[in-house]
């Protein structure tokens, strides 16, 4: 069964890092929380199933 969340890390140069996959979107974004802890910066959740993408920047948390 594969995973149809994807996260992403938005690197310096504008690439996207491979992160991790999740089943839920929800599951994403408290992932994405956990991890901005330890590595603030632009995260992008990926519905591979509908292409759609939520941005997300730890650096700041009232956007979340």
């Amino acid at each position: 069964m594969s995973l149809p969340i994807r996260i992403y890390r938005a690197q310096t140069d504008g690439a996207l890092q491979f992160v991790e996959a999740n089943q839920t979107f929800d599951g994403a974004k408290a992932r994405v929380r956990e991890l901005g802890r330890l590595w603030p910066g632009e995260y992008i959740i990926e519905n591979e199933e509908t292409g759609e993408r939520v941005f997300i920047d730890t650096g700041d948390e009232r956007k979340n």
